[in-house]
C-alpha cells in the first residue's frame, strides 16, 4: 500500500479505498513484519499507543467536514530528536534521557498534527544525531537506547546517519514519510545510502523550537520519501514563521512546494558541479551525463563548476554549538528528566558504560571541554569563516559569476549545511543494483521551489528507485 504516492493515497482516502485505520493498521502490520522480526530493520524505536484511535477521529472528521490536506490521515514516523507530547519518549537515542517525556509537541510535530498526519511513532536514529564518538568510530544508526538501525537492501550496507531510522522506514515502505533532521548531512546522506529522496531546507524555513539540537548555525528538519513529489507535499505543511525560533523570522511569506513540481527547467541554467579534491568514478559519471541528457533536452542550459574541497571541517565550532544548544535546550525542560545538563550526560554514560559507551563518547567529552557560551575569538573567528567560505566564496560566487538558478553534483558536500542553505536528493541508483548514488540539487537561502522543479524533471525521467525486496 505504501508504494503508492502520498496523491494517490490522498485519493484513496477520498474515494473510500481506504482510511485512516486502515493505513495505520497495515503500517502496524509492517513494522512487526519488516522492523521487528524478518529483517529486522530495527528503524522504530517507540510506537504511538494512540495511532488507532487518532486514525479513528481523523476517519470521523474526513466524513463530515472533508480533509484538512493531502496528509489527512497518512502515518508518519519522526526521528527521535523531534518532540512529542502524550504517550511517547523523546531521547535522542540515548539512554540517559529514556525518562523523558515532552510536555509538548515540536512546531513541525504541531503542524504535522494540524495537517492531519497521525504519528505513528518515533524513528531511531544516531544517538545524539551522531554526535557521541569519533575515535572508536561508532556505526551510524547506533544509539544505546534502541541499538543498531539496518539498511532493507543489504544489512552489510551503512544505514548512514544519523536520520538512518527515517531512511529506513520510509525505503522499506513502513509508512509514505517521515520526517528526519540535518546538520551536517545527516538527511543527504541516509537519502542516498537507502534510496529515498530528501529536501533538506533552507535553515529557518522550518521550525527547530522542541527538536534536541546539536547546532543552531545549521540544524533544520526535512521531510523525506519515496519521491522529491511526496517531499514536496511534505514541506508544504512544514514551512514557516515560528516566534520561538529566531531564525524562521527571515522566511519569506509565500511559497509553493508541490505547485513547483510542475514548472520545469526551460531557460534555467544548472552548473554541474564537481570538486578538485573528489575524482567521480564511472558510475557517478554515468548518472550526471544521464541528467544531463534530461535537463537540456527540457530546455536547461548546464554550465561545468568546481569548487576546491567537498570536504569541510567545521567539527571544531559544531563542539561549542553543541555544548551551548544541549544546555539551554535541557534547561528549557527542567522537571521533565533527570538529566540537567552536559555533565549529567557524560555522567550517567559513565555510570552505565557497558550500555553507553560501547563506542565510547569523546565528542561529548570535547564539547564539554568549551564554555558553552559561544565567546571564544577562535569559534566566532572559523564559524565567521566558514559562513563567507561557503557562502560569499563558495555557493554565492558560483550562482553568481555564471548566472545560475542552481548547482548539481553526485557528492554529498558540507557546503550547503553549513551554509545553511538548501539541497534536494533524489535517488540516482538503487543500492539493489550496486553502489547507491544520489543527485543533489544545491542553491543559495530559500531557493526550495527552483531546486524541486529541477530535481522532479531529472526523477521523472531517471526513475532509479527500487523498493528492497523482502523474503
Amino acid at each position: 500500500m505504501f508504494e503508492y504516492s502520498i496523491q494517490e493515497l490522498a485519493d484513496g482516502m477520498r474515494l473510500g479505498r481506504w482510511t485512516s485505520r486502515s493505513l495505520i493498521e497495515e503500517a502496524l502490520r509492517r513494522v512487526a513484519q519488516r522492523d521487528q522480526s524478518g529483517p529486522c530493520l530495527n528503524s522504530i524505536a517507540e510506537i504511538n499507543p494512540e495511532a488507532l484511535w487518532i486514525a479513528d477521529g481523523l476517519d470521523r472528521e474526513l466524513k463530515e467536514k472533508g480533509p484538512r490536506s493531502l496528509l489527512h490521515g497518512l502515518p508518519v514516523v519522526v526521528k527521535d530528536n523531534i518532540c512529542t507530547a502524550g504517550m511517547m519518549h523523546t531521547t535522542a537515542g540515548s539512554a540517559a534521557l529514556a525518562d523523558f517525556y515532552a510536555p509538548q509537541d515540536a512546531e513541525v510535530v504541531r503542524r504535522l498534527k494540524a495537517a492531519g498526519a497521525v504519528i505513528l511513532g518515533k524513528a531511531c536514529l544516531s544517538e545524539f544525531a551522531y554526535w557521541v564518538a569519533r575515535s572508536r568510530k561508532m556505526p551510524s544508526g547506533f544509539s544505546s537506547r534502541s541499538g543498531q538501525v539496518v539498511n532493507p537492501y543489504d544489512p552489510e550496507l551503512d544505514p548512514s546517519g544519523s536520520s538512518s531510522g527515517s531512511a529506513v522506514a520510509v525505503a522499506a515502505e513502513l509508512v509514505p514519510f517521515s520526517i528526519g533532521t540535518e546538520t551536517n548531512g545527516s538527511l543527504v546522506s541516509p537519502a542516498r545510502n537507502n534510496a529515498v529522496a530528501t529536501i533538506k531546507p533552507t535553515v529557518g524555513l522550518i521550525s527547530r523550537s522542541g527538536i534536541i539540537p546539536i547546532s543552531v548555525m545549521q540544524d533544520t528538519a526535512g521531510p523525506m520519501g519515496k519521491s522529491i513529489a511526496d517531499c514536496a507535499v511534505v514541506l508544504d505543511a512544514l514551512w514557516g514563521r515560528d516566534p520561538q525560533d529566531p531564525a524562521t523570522q527571515a522566511c519569506p511569506e509565500h511559497f509553493h512546494f508541490a505547485q513547483a513540481l510542475n514548472r520545469g527547467v526551460q531557460g534555467l541554467r544548472i552548473g554541474v558541479l564537481t570538486f578538485e579534491d573528489a575524482e567521480q568514478d564511472d558510475s557517478e559519471n554515468a548518472v550526471l551525463s544521464q541528467a544531463e541528457t534530461f535537463l537540456k533536452q527540457q530546455g536547461a542550459v548546464l554550465v561545468p563548476v568546481s569548487l576546491p574541497s567537498g570536504r569541510l571541517n567545521n567539527l571544531p565550532v559544531l563542539e561549542h554549538e553543541f555544548k551551548s544548544g544541549i544546555n539551554a535546550w535541557l534547561g528549557s525542560v527542567r522537571g521533565h528528566t533527570t538529566i540537567q545538563s552536559l555533565d549529567d550526560i557524560l555522567a550517567y554514560n559513565r555510570q552505565h558504560a557497558r550500555t553507553c559507551l560501547r563506542y565510547g563518547q569523546d565528542l561529548l567529552e570535547s564539547s564539554n571541554r568549551h564554555s558553552g557560551t559561544l565567546r571564544e575569538a577562535d569559534y566566532l573567528n572559523q564559524r565567521l569563516a566558514l559562513i563567507r567560505q561557503t557562502r560569499t566564496e563558495g555557493i554565492d560566487r558560483l550562482l553568481e559569476e555564471h548566472q545560475l538558478d542552481c548547482l548539481m553534483t553526485v557528492k554529498i558536500t558540507g557546503y550547503a549545511p553549513i551554509a545553511g542553505y538548501p539541497c534536494a536528493a533524489i535517488c540516482a541508483q538503487s543500492p539493489s543494483l550496486g553502489t547507491p548514488l544520489s543527485l543533489l540539487f544545491l542553491g543559495t537561502a530559500w531557493s526550495e521551489e527552483t531546486l524541486i522543479a529541477v530535481a522532479q524533471t531529472v526523477e521523472s525521467r531517471m526513475a532509479a528507485r527500487i523498493a528492497p525486496r523482502f523474503k
